[in-house]
């Protein structure tokens, strides 16, 4: 019992690491966002000088995990809770590298002396892939397979937003020729933002795996009975 109870409260504490780590990532990108979308390069040079909070967050919840395993040999509903948040810490990861992408990007593109007077749909595809992370993050938070279902259903949308985003900066380009390293800029971004959309689907994925004990990657129109 004892030992129960221990491994019970190791769990809680790797639980309250992801949560920290996620607020972080959060935080990290929504202001990678803002200062492409405000021109904030000290915002943007705020970011890149502080990168490596989440790769230290990322080891050292992978460790307690992986030593919860070894120990504890967790069956059931808590080794998916241990498989989930080292899948979710992964793409948390792969997310704060992608912030300080697009603020390396973002600096560029503001240094350019031409440079488009539009960000085209970038603003619009920005707020979709911020949403889903934030929905994501949520639906962990409140073990919601449903809501984490909702978040996958938008990744459609995401990659609607950054094909047009391209089809619009490429004929752009095309016309506007000393502008064209700063088109390529503004690619590289967008796709930034994307992949931030794919990244908040696979842990919503992994919030539904939590749930119901169902791989959903690749067929999300599996049922959400809790198993």
């Amino acid at each position: 019992m004892m030992a129960e109870r221990h491994f019970h409260e190791e769990v809680q504490e790797v639980n309250n690491m992801l949560l920290a780590m996620s607020s972080l990532v959060i935080e990290i990108f929504d202001d990678a966002v803002e200062s492409i979308l405000t021109t904030n390069d000290r915002l943007a040079q705020k970011i890149i000088a502080e990168r490596g909070r989440v790769d230290s967050l990322e080891v050292a919840i992978e460790e307690r995990c992986l030593a919860l395993i070894a120990l504890h040999q967790p069956v059931a509903g808590d080794l998916r809770m241990i498989i989930t948040t080292i899948n979710i810490i992964r793409d948390l990861e792969r997310i704060d590298d992608i912030s300080v992408d697009i603020c390396h990007d973002a600096l560029y593109l503001h240094g350019y002396p031409k440079r488009p007077e539009t960000l085209f749909e970038l603003p619009e595809l920005a707020a979709v892939a911020a949403g889903m992370l934030h929905d994501a993050v949520r639906a962990f938070v409140a073990r919601d397979p449903a809501a984490a279902r909702a978040v996958c259903e938008r990744d459609d949308e995401a990659d609607r937003l950054w094909r047009r985003t391209y089809d619009d900066v490429i004929s752009y380009a095309s016309t506007h020729c000393e502008e064209v390293a700063a088109c390529a800029n503004l690619l590289a971004i967008s796709r930034a933002m994307e992949r931030v959309g794919d990244h908040s689907t696979n842990i919503a994925e992994m919030v539904v795996y939590l749930m119901t004990a169902k791989i959903i990657k690749h067929r999300r129109d599996v049922d959400t009975g809790v198993q």
